[in-house]
Parts: structure tokens; C-alpha cells; sequence
């Protein structure tokens, strides 16, 4: 009955903790995916935008996530992502499959949902998830881990008692009489006894066998281990006393390669009766696996029986591995010798061929079998058949003074092929022999034919050839195409390097051209320069360089082509593809490509970027008049007066007919644009002065401006012309500039984008501190903020100012700037006494930079501030990149500066160089108050918590309710300057 009630109790006590356990789990995977989809619901971003927001989640191991689907607010599916959404049956109808994805998705996971709010309370949309229950890893209580704990408990209890029950029965029913104990005394003893000596034998034999680097086991009939010495300890893994009393099979593993056990030495022993060895793969205790080998003997007793089995085991690897390398010095030697150029042949005295290497055998045309026994005059007919009296002896090395006949080969196939011949004389196992090395001279004899005729073809040649030495570069031999070029004669050029004759090859240039060539990376290289005549003219030329090793000495071979008439008609063509052939300007082509250059510049230049499209008024008329000649003439003279007008850095090109365009960068304003197209307008108020008369023509000019006008290239284009014909609208003569609607947000991000390296030169920022009150009071610390006292705008807050630092490329000087203003304030009579430390945010990539630290030692040494009252502010991405930080952080740290984590859903743990001092909780989060007891569960260490933007007396109440150790913002002590602070504090000393 007891056992019953642990039972029910231990089952209630688990099913408790799992159901407390799953709504923890719904809680926390609920609120991370709202937290997650909330700004792009709210945004109505679409499918495009929430798709890697719901893969990012899925891929959480801490979610436990096996479906996520996200609805709108009128519950339509916008996306969604699951485990089983990859699944695809052939030929199954999408209704079925979606339809059987939700079963498995109810069949492996517990299911939620939750509706997603806006801070004004409108519903965004709802969530759908289902989470792997015990996969969820971002909560863990304690009440659930002491209800598992219960219940566990009840359960080894429960499990106990039965146990002992189940115990107590055996006993009762197998209760042995007492003289059944007492039964065969005289099997016992001789059992003890043969057990005695087989011990008393391993021992005797062990250590004999020890010093003959043998192992030895000595197991009784049934196979119980009863001795070990110590090299069968080491080649078992197991203890002698580990060993003792256990199966043979136990501790002795064979092994097949593949790491299967198999039946060993002994089994094999045990089946025929008999001694039996064997080399085999035996598995130690730790897994590790060696050769060994293995002899098995049985042992008998004086009436005959088996009384036992000695096993005797010996390390083989060393064995193998001297074997193995015989093999491979073996397979080594014949690899070289059948790597040889030449044929290689041992035969007797007599000639004839015992063995022969790979080279002999495509040499002759026979495998290496069917030589062995043929003669060298069947191989070599020529002269051993023709010749009277020439043997192969005679051609043993240093024994014939005279000289000698040609060798012909004489292959399978019937053709023949000359040879050299090179024989040497060896003796082996008392034998006499030679060594016969043959080498096919066939293409050598063809290539001496060959080069002298292409030598006779480049020194015709026109293309100018040298031949320089690879070690002093001095040229060996130059054919008659580059001495009739250079006009140096043959003695002069012998003294010469490349070098000498080259303009403009500078000689670091040239060595790392013959550099490459030896280390053999190329097989040749080109490059361009310019070859120098006597007479000090140049000429460019395009130089082949190829390097020859074959030669003794090596050489370089370099062949050069006057390249001035490629150079020119290649000069013509790119004028032609991307310039005017009339004006001389841009054509369309590079037009583009100069507006795309200017328009990617300005995204980085506070400045903008002026596109002005002008067109000449009423030119069909004169070319209607003055014929097409004198309207080209006009176009040439408006263009050159264009082209004196603008800066050198503009862009004037024509785009066709008479219609140009001009591109401006770096414009302060359109006031500057302006200005521009006034200069234009009046240089064509002059008359044109053209060969035999004077015309006047206007101009009509539009003109837009990047980014105010944030189009394409096409789309600025379009934009200037249509201003243009509001010019020409206008009544000619004019410009116009093109009215681009902008957004007032986005015209106040560009203008505080442009404008805030003018407010860092004119120190436009003021330091905000707002100090950090905990429940009694006491001032925790102190929070630093800047903001801008902007001319138009007014003050520009903190984070608005950071967005535009981050897009002008100013982070990194506001957060020194910020710094060095709280090393200041902190300096101060007033605050000195008191040690407050005060809160900085910055960027974890600072803390790579080498500089920011030096930066940031520096003003503490300069203002004479303690590290410890300098806290630095990181977000998450922030941390973990100065983590990966070399040496900087710890710099940082010796100095006594502190850290603190900001803008964070879960305290990451403290591991690595960076430990964090403080925890900044934002109270603008709706829920954040509600869920402040699980992220201070979820921290390390002394970590004290500090809730910022407090801006109502509940929410102040219902932080310290929560646990934060101080609270900031307009309900706690305001946000003030650096002299109001300072008055603040002086009115909070105690009199």
C-alpha cells in the first residue's frame, strides 16, 4: 500500500512540474516572437521582411521551435516556417499535404498562440507556434526542479521498497536447506587446488616471460582469468587485479578491421584441441587497437585433462612496421628505376637479359617477361650482328679507347630507333654481370636537325628575338630583326641586358618577372615597355619571356613585336567608343559611368550632386540656314566654352544632337547649382565667333539634384530634361531646377546627416546626465546622454543623433567626445568627493580599435579620474565583438573601467574578458517590469540593475517592487546638465 501511494504521488508530483514547466516555456517562446515581429508588423513590411525574422527563430536552440506562422490582424497567414515545410509527396494535392504538415506538427509539438499589440494598443496580428515540450532553454524555476525533485524522490522510494519486497520473496522461495552447502567437499578442494596452481604456474612463468618482452595469461578451463603479468596488463588495458575472475573473452578483444569483434586464437585453440597462434588486431581497454601476436597452449593435468590455457602475446607492431618498410624501400627502388629516362637492362656476360625496367619495355616493344632470356644482338642487331667482333662488354665504360659503332634498337613491331649505349660491370651473390642502360636518341637527333633550321627562321624573322644568359642577363645572341631595330651593332649588344635597352622597365619590375619564371608558377610572361634605338628614340614594344631550363647554362628567350601601330588603332577606338567624335567629350557610354562614380561619392559627402541638362535654342534653325558644317562648328565652340566655364573636376558630355549634360559634385546647395547655371547662361550671352560670322544662341538649362532627388541614373536624367523644358517653356534662355517632393522625415535625416560634422566643428552638443536613485535614495550612478542644440530643429535627441553619427561616419568621435565631457564633469569639486561612477554607451567595435583605448587611458590620467567611476555600456552584438578583441579590453580592465550591458532580451553569461558590472533595463517596454524576475535569474554575479526613461510614479513603484536595485528618468530626478547636477547634488548633502 505504501508503495501504491509513493507511486500516485510521485506520477502526480511529475505531471505538475511538466505542466508548470510547458506554461513557462509558452510564456517565454511567446513573448521572444513578439518581441521579434512587432516592429515589422507594425512597419507592414510583407512576406520579404518577416521570412528571415521567423528563420532566425526557428534556428534558436533555446525556443525549441517546430512551427511558427504569423497572421495579420484580419487573421490572414502571411508566412510561415516549420520543420516539415520541406516535405513534398509526388503527386499529393497541396490541400492533403498542409493538412498532414498540421498533424505532424499536433503530433510533435504543445501548441500556442498570441496576439501582437502596438504601444497604442492596435492589434498588429497574432503568432502560431508549437514547441518541443523539455527543449525550451530560456527558463528554468525552482519550483519545477523541486516538484521533478518530489517526485523523482517518491519514485526511488517506491522503486526501493519493491525492490526489497521482490528481495525478501526470492529468499523465502529459494531458501536452500543447510546441507546443501555442505554437498561435494571433495570437488570443492580440488577446484580450490587446481585454481592455486595455475596461479602459482602464471607467476612462475609470468616473469620469465617478462623479460622476454612477452605477455601471459593463464585462464582455468572455463576461461576465468587466474594470472597477468605486466606486458599483458599493458597490451589489455586491464589490471591484473581488474582481471582476476573475469571471462577471457571479456578482456581479450579481436578485432577485424572494420572494428568488428570476431572469435580469436583461443576459440580456434578450444575447437581443435590443440596449440594455435596467429597475428591479430587485438582491442585494448581505452579502444585503442594494435598487431599482436597470439599462441594459445592448453594445459593438463597429470590424469590428461585440460586443466587450463596459457596465452602468450607479443606487441607486433614494431615487426609490421620494419616489414612494411622493406616493402616500401622495395617498391621505392624499382618506382626510380622504372621512373628512369633511359631503358635499363642487367644480362649475364654473355648478354643476356635477366630483368628489365618499364622504360625498356615500351622502349622495345616487349613486357618485362618476355625479355628476360632474350639476348642483347636480338635487341640491338645493329652492330652485335653486322659488325664482326663487337661485343657488349666493349662498351663497358673506360675499357675501349677507339671509337665505337652506332647502336640501332630493334623493336617488336619491326621499326628501329638509334641509341646510346652505356654498360658498367657489377658483381652480385658471387655472379658476374652488367648493367645496360639504353636511351632512344631519336628526338635528340631530330631536335639538333631542328633547331639549326629554326635558328636560320628566327634570325629572318621581323619580330625581334634575344637569347640572354640566366645569371648575368647578358644577351648571348640577338637575330637580325632587333639588331636592324635597336641600330646597335652585334659587339655593342653583347655587352647589353635587357634592361639596357628598355625605357621604362624598371629593374624590381624585371626581376619579378625572372623570378616567377625560375620558381616555375608560369611557362611564360608578357609585359609591355618601351625599347630604345641608338640614336636615343623609343618605340613600345609587347615582350614574350619564356625561360628555358633544358639548356646548359639555363636562358631566357625573350621575343618582342613593335606594338606602336596596335597601340594606335587601339588609342582610335576607345576615343571612338567613349568620346564624341566631333566635340571631343564623353559620349553616352562613359557618361554613365562618371555619373554612376559621382553619384556613389555623394552617399558618402555630405555635399550633393548637381546634374544639369542643357540644349541650345533654336539650332535646327541654323543648321537650316548655315548648313550642317556650320552646325558643327557651333557645337564644337558651345562645347569648348562648357568646358571653360565649369570647374576641371565637372564632367561636360554630349548626348545627343545638341543636347549635353554636365555633372557637378560637390555642391554646397542649391544655391551653388544656381550659381553654375548664371556662369553658363552668361557665357552664351557672347556671340560665337565662327569663320566668317557671328552667331549668338541661347541656352535652356534643368538641372536636379542627388540625393534630394533619389532616383536612378536614368531618373536624373529624366528629372533634368523635363526641367529643361520648363526652361524652354519658360521662354528660352533660362534654367529651371526640377521639384522633387521629399519626405519631411527623410529631408531632416539628410540634413542631419550633412550637417553634423558642421555641429561637431562648432561644438553644437551638450552632456545630459541623469542620475540613478535606488529605493532609499542613494545615488547608484549616473547616466550620460548627449543632445543637439540644433539651429532649425531645435534639441535633437540622443539616439537621433547616433543615427545620424552612424550614417555620417562620426560614431566613434560622439562616443570620445562623450567620454571626455563625463572625465570632466566627474573632475569637478562638487563630484569628486562622492566617486559616483557614470555610464557611457559605446560600440563594441571600439574596444578592437587600439587608439579608443589609449584615448580612453588618457583622459583618465589626464582628468585624474579612477578607472572604477568610468562604467563603458555594450549591447549584445557589442559584447560579443570586444570579446574577440586581442588585447584592448584587458588594457581597459587593469585600469579599473567597468562594463555594463544595454538594449539586451536575455543577460548573456558573463564568460570571456569583459566582466559586466551593471545591467541598463529600458522601461519604455511594456512588459519589461513583468519579466524583470526572470532576467535577473537569468544573470551572473554581482551584476546591479538600473531601469532608465522612468517617467510616472507606478512605474517607479513597480520597478523597485521587481527588484531593480536604482531607477532613472523624469519621475526620479530628471535629466540635467553637468552645472545643474552638480547643483542637485549640493542640495542632497546632509547639513
Amino acid at each position: 500500500m505504501c508503495a501504491l501511494l509513493l507511486a500516485m504521488q510521485a506520477l502526480l508530483c511529475l505531471w505538475q512540474a511538466r505542466a508548470l514547466q510547458l506554461n513557462l516555456d509558452h510564456l517565454y517562446v511567446s513573448a521572444a516572437a513578439e518581441h521579434s515581429l512587432a516592429d515589422a508588423l507594425a512597419q507592414d513590411s510583407g512576406e520579404r521582411s518577416l521570412r528571415p525574422l521567423l528563420d532566425s527563430l526557428m534556428q534558436r536552440g533555446d525556443l525549441g521551435l517546430r512551427f511558427l506562422a504569423v497572421r495579420d490582424a484580419e487573421g490572414v497567414v502571411l508566412t510561415r516556417a516549420g520543420i516539415f515545410e520541406s516535405w513534398q509527396l509526388p503527386r499529393l494535392p497541396q490541400s492533403l499535404m498542409r493538412q498532414m504538415r498540421d498533424r505532424l506538427y499536433q503530433i510533435v509539438g504543445s501548441g500556442g498562440s498570441r496576439r501582437i499589440v502596438s504601444a497604442q494598443n492596435r492589434l498588429l496580428g497574432s503568432v502560431e507556434y508549437r514547441i518541443a515540450p523539455g527543449e525550451v532553454q530560456g527558463v528554468r524555476v525552482e519550483a519545477v526542479a523541486a516538484l521533478r525533485l518530489a517526485g523523482w524522490m517518491s519514485a526511488g522510494v517506491m522503486m526501493v521498497l519493491g525492490v526489497m519486497a521482490l528481495i525478501g520473496w526470492q529468499r523465502l522461495r529459494k531458501q536452500q536447506p543447510q546441507w546443501a552447502g555442505r554437498a561435494n567437499p571433495q570437488r570443492r578442494e580440488e577446484e580450490e587446488s587446481r585454481s592455486i596452481e595455475l596461479e602459482q604456474l602464471g607467476g612462475r612463468g609470468g616473469a620469465l616471460m617478462q623479460t622476454l618482452d612477452y605477455g601471459l595469461i593463464v585462464t582455468d578451463r572455463e576461461t576465468q582469468v587466474r594470472y597477468c603479468n605486466g606486458i599483458a596488463e599493458r597490451l589489455t588495458g586491464w589490471p591484473s587485479a581488474d582481471a582476476a575472475g573475469r571471462l577471457l573473452s571479456s578482456i581479450l578483444h579481436v578485432v577485424e578491421e572494420g572494428g568488428a569483434v570476431r572469435d580469436g586464437p583461443v576459440e580456434a585453440a578450444m575447437k581443435q584441441g590443440r596449440k594455435f597462434s596467429a597475428l591479430v588486431k587485438l582491442r585494448g581497454r581505452n579502444g585503442e587497437s594494435r598487431p599482436v601476436d597470439v599462441t594459445v597452449s592448453l594445459l593438463r593435468g597429470t590424469r590428461g585433462h585440460t586443466d587450463g590455457w596459457a596465452i602468450a602475446l607479443r606487441d607486433a607492431s614494431v615487426k609490421l612496421r620494419e616489414i612494411e618498410g622493406l616493402r616500401r624501400e622495395a617498391r621505392l627502388s624499382q618506382a626510380v628505376v622504372d621512373h628512369l629516362e633511359e631503358g635499363l637492362l642487367t644480362t649475364d656476360t654473355a648478354g643476356v637479359v635477366r630483368s628489365a625496367n618499364a622504360r625498356a619495355e615500351r622502349m622495345f616493344g616487349y613486357s618485362r617477361d618476355q625479355l628476360v632470356g632474350f639476348t642483347v644482338t636480338k635487341l640491338m642487331p645493329v652492330p652485335f650482328l653486322n659488325v664482326p667482333g663487337v661485343r657488349i662488354t666493349d662498351y663497358v665504360v673506360g675499357r675501349s679507347s677507339g671509337k665505337l659503332p652506332k647502336v640501332v634498337g630493334w623493336r617488336r613491331d619491326a621499326t628501329t630507333f638509334p641509341a646510346e649505349l652505356w654498360v658498367q660491370s657489377m658483381r652480385v651473390d658471387e655472379a658476374d654481370g652488367l648493367v645496360v642502360i639504353v636511351r632512344d636518341i631519336s628526338e635528340r637527333l631530330r631536335g639538333e636537325n631542328l633547331a639549326t633550321r629554326l635558328g636560320r627562321l628566327l634570325d629572318s624573322a621581323v619580330e625581334e628575338v634575344y637569347i640572354f644568359d640566366a645569371q648575368t642577363l647578358r644577351f648571348l645572341e640577338v637575330n637580325r630583326g632587333a639588331r636592324n631595330n635597336l641600330e646597335y651593332p652585334a659587339e655593342a649588344l653583347a655587352r647589353m641586358t635587357p634592361l639596357d635597352i628598355s625605357d621604362d622597365l624598371s629593374e624590381e619590375t624585371f626581376n619579378g618577372y625572372i623570378e616567377r619564371l625560375r620558381d616555375g608558377d608560369r611557362d611564360h610572361l608578357i609585359y609591355r615597355c618601351r625599347h630604345k634605338r641608338a640614336n636615343g628614340e623609343s618605340y613600345p614594344v609587347e615582350v614574350r619571356l619564356n625561360f628555358s631550363r633544358e639548356e646548359e647554362p639555363p636562358v631566357f628567350m625573350a621575343i618582342a613585336v613593335d606594338i606602336s601601330d596596335r597601340l594606335a588603332a587601339e588609342e582610335r577606338l576607345n576615343q571612338l567608343a567613349h568620346y564624341d567624335a566631333l566635340t571631343g567629350l564623353p559620349n553616352r557610354i562613359t557618361l554613365y559611368d562618371r555619373l554612376q562614380q559621382a553619384m556613389l561619392a555623394a552617399q558618402r559627402d555630405p555635399r550633393v550632386l548637381g546634374v544639369f541638362f542643357l540644349d541650345l535654342d533654336r539650332f535646327k534653325a541654323i543648321n537650316d540656314e548655315h548648313g550642317h558644317e556650320m552646325g558643327d562648328q557651333v557645337l564644337k565652340t558651345a562645347a569648348e566654352r562648357m568646358q571653360s566655364t565649369v570647374r576641371p573636376t565637372d564632367t561636360v558630355a554630349r548626348l545627343a544632337g545638341d543636347e549635353f549634360v554636365i555633372i557637378a559634385p560637390g555642391l554646397r546647395s542649391a544655391d551653388d547649382a544656381r550659381f553654375l547655371a548664371q556662369k553658363l547662361l552668361a557665357r552664351f550671352d557672347q556671340p560665337l565667333d565662327l569663320p566668317g560670322l557671328s552667331l549668338t544662341t541661347r541656352a535652356s538649362i534643368g538641372i536636379t539634384l542627388y540625393p534630394l532627388d533619389d532616383s536612378d541614373i536614368e531618373g536624373l536624367l529624366r528629372h533634368a530634361d523635363s526641367a529643361m523644358y520648363d526652361a524652354k517653356q519658360a521662354g528660352r534662355g533660362c534654367f529651371r531646377m526640377f521639384n522633387s517632393e521629399i519626405d519631411p522625415q527623410r529631408r531632416r535625416r539628410l540634413e542631419l546627416e550633412r550637417e553634423i560634422h558642421v555641429a561637431v566643428a562648432l561644438n553644437q552638443f551638450d552632456l545630459l546626465l541623469s542620475p540613478a536613485l535606488a529605493a532609499d535614495g542613494q545615488v547608484l550612478a549616473v547616466l550620460s546622454g548627449l543632445h543637439w542644440n540644433h539651429p532649425r530643429y531645435g534639441d535633437v535627441g540622443h539616439d537621433e543623433v547616433m543615427q545620424a553619427a552612424g550614417r555620417a561616419g562620426l560614431v566613434a568621435d560622439l562616443e570620445l567626445w562623450q567620454i571626455c565631457q563625463v572625465c570632466e564633469v566627474l573632475n569637478a569639486p562638487n563630484l569628486r568627493p562622492l566617486s559616483l561612477p557614470c555610464v557611457v554607451a559605446v560600440s563594441g567595435w571600439q574596444l578592437r580599435d587600439p587608439e579608443f583605448s589609449r584615448h580612453v587611458i588618457d583622459l583618465l590620467q589626464r582628468y585624474s579620474i579612477s578607472g572604477e567611476r568610468l562604467i563603458l555600456a555594450l549591447s549584445p552584438d557589442g559584447l560579443a565583438e570586444a570579446q574577440t578583441a586581442p588585447a584592448d579590453p584587458r588594457a581597459l580592465i587593469a585600469r579599473g573601467i567597468r562594463f555594463a550591458l544595454r538594449d539586451f532580451n536575455a543577460v548573456p553569461e558573463a564568460k570571456g574578458q569583459i566582466p559586466l558590472t551593471f545591467a541598463l533595463v529600458n522601461a519604455a517596454d511594456p512588459e519589461v517590469l513583468e519579466s524583470l524576475s526572470h532576467r535577473r535569474a537569468e544573470s551572473t554575479g554581482a551584476v546591479r540593475w538600473i531601469t532608465y526613461g522612468i517617467a510616472s510614479e507606478s512605474a517607479k513603484r513597480r520597478a523597485y517592487a521587481a527588484g531593480i536595485d536604482a531607477c532613472s528618468g523624469s519621475a526620479v530626478a530628471g535629466v540635467r546638465g553637468a552645472s545643474a547636477l552638480e547643483a542637485w547634488l549640493e542640495t542632497r548633502k546632509p547639513d
